[in-house]
């Protein structure tokens, strides 16, 4: 009898033991997959607010980033529900949302500027314009967007893509005309020209673009009106206005040789 109590507490004890090994682990495991999914989320939001710099100083409104930094504010909520210890997220949370405000009511953080500085720059640009274009279709199927307003976020986004090599050409059309260089000014607003023509985009101001960028290649403008591209920087200095001609000097009246009046 007391061999067969000594086993079943022994057996109990290991029993228990094994119990509270596999409760320890599973802990441990837990604790480790909610640090590994918080880690996670934070390189995604990382990622989302380069995406979000990136995108914003080449488009007219601030509606797409204040998607992309509402998609911030829902990830951070997230981590919070998986570390509600973690004193850093609410603070994180608030800024968040105090911006999603100030873009709502078309608060830019930085000015509009689609004349890019190199081929490097204009493909990081065009990458995060389509990875927002994604996101905003992940989002839509997610029911989180409506429909027409996801449709009408990503023709803004391929706008952007469309206007930013149109701006960046004509902009370095100028700087070579600065430079002296005529012909290659001339091939950069070819390209400027090529790239409105061979895209189907329904925005009415392709055709206005196409207008202009053809007048500057036939030489009867300098530049694009100041609305439709505002980065008139290197724009070229308009040709002065020739001086309006002198008036004709009054005829002189020699007295000595005049006639004289006859009585």
């Amino acid at each position: 009898m007391n061999i067969v109590l000594i086993i079943s507490l022994l057996l109990g004890l290991a029993i228990t033991s094994l119990l509270a090994v596999n409760f320890v682990n599973r802990q441990q495991t837990r604790r480790r997959l909610i640090t590994q999914r918080a880690a996670q989320l934070r390189r995604l939001i990382a990622e989302l607010e380069e995406m979000a710099a990136t995108i914003e100083p080449l488009l007219e409104s601030t509606q797409v980033p204040k998607v992309i930094n509402d998609e911030i504010v829902h990830i951070i909520e997230q981590i919070i529900m998986l570390e509600p210890n973690n004193e850093y997220m609410q603070p994180a949370l608030n800024a968040a949302k105090d911006l999603s405000e100030d873009l709502a009511l078309e608060k830019r953080s930085c000015q509009l500027s689609r004349a890019l500085s190199s081929d490097a720059q204009m493909a990081r640009c065009k990458l995060q314009l389509n990875e927002a274009a994604r996101l905003i279709r992940k989002i839509q199927l997610q029911g989180r967007l409506d429909a027409l307003e996801a449709e009408a976020f990503v023709r803004e986004l391929t706008w952007a893509q469309l206007i930013c090599g149109v701006i960046t050409f004509v902009n370095q059309g100028h700087v070579s005309l600065k430079q002296g260089d005529a012909v290659k000014a001339y091939g950069f607003y070819k390209n400027a020209q090529q790239a409105l023509i061979a895209t189907a985009h329904p925005d009415d101001r392709r055709h206005r673009f196409i207008r202009e960028v053809s007048d500057i290649l036939a030489g009867r403008r300098k530049a694009l009106s100041i609305d439709l591209m505002p980065e008139a920087d290197n724009n070229p200095e308009p040709e002065p206005e020739p001086a309006p001609a002198a008036p004709a000097a009054p005829p002189k009246h020699d007295h000595a040789t005049a006639p004289k009046k006859k009585w």
